[in-house]
């Protein structure tokens, strides 16, 4: 249940129906139960993020406020990492190499929150997105 984030909205809509139906195949709301928190995040959120060739996909742009585990992982064919911005953060994971996983975590007050690739220029390249923190 991802929807990535990329240029034009012909790319949006494909990756939505792609995401419903991914839903559907592999079963619904007993699927989508909350992930366990990995070892030393306890309390935080944990959000799967994956980022490819020039788009981050994330489960949800909507969080509550507290500690969010984001637990990337690269399904591209070049480096990324993650940087997120925001009232009161700044922060950037290591970069990992294609097909490799890092992880950031993070405290979100209220408010917009920008999530992007700090590598070369990817960020020029579509490869941002927004999250909204109440």
């Amino acid at each position: 249940m991802f929807t990535s984030i990329s240029s034009g909205p012909t790319t949006r809509l494909a990756a939505l129906l792609a995401s419903a139906a991914l839903t559907l195949t592999v079963g619904g709301p007993a699927a989508m139960a909350a992930p366990q928190a990995p070892a030393g995040t306890s309390g935080a959120a944990v959000v799967p993020v994956r980022e490819g060739n020039f788009f981050i996909a994330l489960p949800r742009h909507g969080f509550r406020a507290g500690t969010v585990h984001f637990s990337i992982k690269n399904v591209g064919r070049h480096r990324h990492a993650l940087s997120v911005a925001g009232p009161g953060v700044h922060s950037t994971s290591a970069v990992m190499p294609p097909g490799g996983r890092t992880s950031l975590t993070v405290s979100l007050k209220k408010g917009r929150y920008l999530l992007w690739c700090p590598v070369d220029h990817h960020r020029q390249r579509g490869m941002w997105t927004w999250i909204r923190v109440r």
